[in-house]
């Protein structure tokens, strides 16, 4: 059994170039060595959202690269009630080390570092930097 791969730039243009001519999914697996279900996976996941029938390798190589690259990126402040409180808090002039250390108090049970609140704002609301 072959251990799983992601499709490539070449195999993806293959993918185009066969649906291109009318092939089916089936054929497209047969002759790329992958399961019909891969191939349709592809073709749901990384056509472009308006017309689902045309599908372009490079273009859906980049956005299968792009998906893959997001997966990994955990927003620093997940819960909208915290988010929202260091928002405001930040907005009134309060440090991120009084926000962490306050949340507790106002929100019970909800609490958050002030090192990531500093990179909530650093790498996410670079526009409250002017009011920290």
């Amino acid at each position: 059994m072959k251990k799983y791969s992601h499709l490539s730039l070449t195999e993806r243009e293959l993918i185009s170039f066969y649906k291109a001519q009318g092939k089916s999914i089936n054929d497209i697996g047969r002759l790329l060595y992958r399961s019909a279900s891969t191939i349709s996976r592809e073709l749901k996941r990384n056509a472009p959202p308006v017309h689902k029938n045309y599908y372009i390798g490079y273009r859906a190589h980049i956005r299968a690269k792009t998906r893959i690259s997001n997966s990994h990126k955990k927003p620093k402040l997940k819960n909208d009630l915290i988010r929202d409180y260091v928002d405001k808090k930040i907005n009134l002039g309060w440090s991120p080390e009084q926000i962490s250390g306050r949340l507790w108090l106002d929100h019970s049970g909800h609490s958050i570092s002030y090192e990531a609140i500093y990179q909530y704002i650093y790498k996410e609301q670079r526009e409250l930097i002017r009011a920290s």
